[in-house]
């Protein structure tokens, strides 16, 4: 008798257990006004805009020395869709989530001769949400000045065997020098802060990272009234997982469940 109670209620449990986590993987998730569903086919990915700096080795055409004029990327940008929905979807009270980029350094140059590749060490992404201030493509300012901290990210470095040496970045450039910089490039990167901090720290790609990226850019054939060269976009890809508090409140539910089925046995 005791028996059939307890499998009765494990199959219970069982049973609830798998429709909590069915509801749990399929609620959408919101973070600061931005709203995504860690259960959708898409998750996680993220596109964007993006406007950078052109990189200037100075006078004597060799980086990191002393005539740098730009030896480190930097930029900013625009989300412009998060798991294949457009802003309208993903930030519905009207917010916006812009980023800003920094502190990749020039390494390794290997000039070849259909293109130029370059090897980048260090480097962070921080985002920012917030829904005060209109983006401006001409003002790296609108990018940050107001919003929320919603994910830092650093540079997560591995090695390459094209450099020799381990890079956070690697870069492919079909045209490089004289402001006509124009290629790709790609690399991963680890989650250190932010508000969704907890729904994106999963160390699932490549070497435990979180995040993977890739960008492509050209010559705007112009200059921003911040100094910026180049535009192009980025594209993050990681796995999000649901609100953590979502998935303490499943495992007291199971604790508390199996603690029933131990008494009842008693």
């Amino acid at each position: 008798m005791f028996l059939n109670k307890l499998s009765k209620t494990v199959f219970s449990a069982a049973l609830l257990s798998a429709g909590l986590m069915a509801s749990s993987s399929a609620m959408a998730v919101n973070v600061g006004g931005v709203v995504w569903n860690p259960a959708d086919m898409f998750d996680f990915t993220s596109n964007s805009q993006l406007i950078e700096d052109l990189l200037d080795p100075g006078a004597d055409g060799i980086f990191n020395t002393a005539d740098d004029v730009v030896s480190s990327l930097n930029g900013f940008g625009k989300v412009t869709g998060i798991n294949n929905t457009f802003e309208a979807t993903f930030c519905p009270s009207g917010c916006e989530l812009t980023f800003e980029f920094g502190g990749y350094q020039v390494t390794n140059v290997i000039a070849g001769v259909g293109d130029t590749r370059i090897g980048f060490t260090g480097g962070w992404i921080n985002f920012y949400v917030d829904s005060g201030t209109a983006y401006d493509a001409n003002s790296k300012a609108s990018a940050i000045d107001g919003g929320a901290p919603w994910l830092s990210l650093a540079a997560h470095e591995t090695f390459s065997a094209t450099h020799g040496i381990n890079t956070s970045l690697n870069a492919t450039l079909s045209s490089f020098g004289a402001g006509v910089d124009a290629g790709v490039g790609a690399g991963l990167l680890d989650v250190v802060g932010g508000a969704a901090m907890s729904n994106f720290d999963t160390n699932t790609r490549t070497d435990g990272a979180d995040w993977v990226f890739s960008s492509s850019f050209q010559p705007i054939g112009s200059t921003t009234p911040d100094g910026f060269e180049l535009f192009g976009t980025a594209d993050f890809r990681g796995d999000s997982i649901p609100e953590p508090s979502s998935l303490a409140l499943l495992g007291l539910g199971m604790l508390g469940l199996g603690f029933g089925a131990r008494r009842k046995l008693k």
